[in-house]
């Protein structure tokens, strides 16, 4: 299954600390690059 991760969920699950978990229900997982970017620049 594919799936796309914008920026709010990325942060919500990093902070409860399932992130990891996430990334291993899917096998094909695709982060846009703006949102890299903008994660990238917030300080927490």
């Amino acid at each position: 299954m594919r799936i796309v991760f914008n920026t709010s969920p990325l942060i919500f699950l990093s902070k409860l600390s399932y992130l990891e978990k996430a990334f291993s229900l899917f096998n094909d997982i695709f982060v846009p690059e703006t949102v890299v970017e903008e994660i990238a620049v917030r300080d927490d």
